[in-house]
């Protein structure tokens, strides 16, 4: 390994540096989305909570969102919680304004923590194909400034040009090798993250759908 960062130059040493980086980045967000995932997948987790909906249910919408333990359940009990500090209180445009406002805020303060740290991984999957890039060019140049050699020199030459070409070889072999590590990570959380934005904003939908309509049937009763 290290007869082939020396091989390679500087540029591998930075290369070896981004690859610890990506590793480092990928396995703080295994941990950050496996939490926000929860106790319960976040598709059983829609299932359920259209359940509890269904029979308007709201303590055990609670209870269910103390058990799920991740990003869905945090937005929805918070939307519940406000639902029970607002109603009676409200008419049914007001209450549906209100609840989808807390509703977004919530499901951006998770999204923003969920998204931490994505970005970081793109550039690097960016920035070490560059990097190798250039230590390819840096590497063909040392090899064809040796071909140029005449005379005396041309057993030194060789040696430069063997050199040269390991040099470019190592540095495109070490950009692809961290770029190809960083772009699959992004990929896959990203579609990670994209299954539990969608179901946080389905439960949201049905959330406040399904809230209204049941102060509607009170208001109702009332009438």
């Amino acid at each position: 390994m290290l007869e082939m960062i020396y091989k390679g130059g500087p540029l591998v040493a930075g290369l070896a540096f981004l690859s610890v980086l990506v590793v480092a980045f990928a396995l703080e967000r295994i941990w950050v989305i496996n939490q926000a995932t929860g106790k319960i997948k976040p598709d059983k987790f829609l299932r359920m909570i259209r359940e509890k909906l269904g029979k308007a249910d709201i303590e055990g919408i609670k209870s269910l969102c103390d058990r799920q333990r991740g990003s869905v359940g945090r937005v929805i009990k918070q939307g519940v919680e406000r639902y029970e500090t607002l109603k009676g209180k409200l008419d049914e445009q007001r209450l549906k304004i209100e609840l989808d406002l807390t509703l977004k805020e919530a499901g951006a303060m998770e999204g923003a923590v969920l998204e931490r740290n994505m970005i970081p991984i793109a550039t690097i999957g960016s920035i070490s194909t560059m990097m190798g890039l250039l230590g390819t060019v840096i590497g063909m140049i040392r090899a064809f400034s040796a071909i140029s050699a005449r005379g005396e020199g041309a057993k030194v030459a060789s040696t430069q040009l063997a050199q040269g070409i390991a040099e470019a070889l190592v540095n495109t072999a070490g950009g692809l090798f961290v770029a190809i590590i960083a772009i699959v990570c992004y990929n896959y959380f990203l579609s990670r993250l994209d299954r539990i934005n969608f179901v946080m904003g389905e439960s949201s939908n049905d959330l406040v759908t399904e809230l209204v309509l049941i102060e509607k049937e009170k208001e109702f009763e009332k009438g």
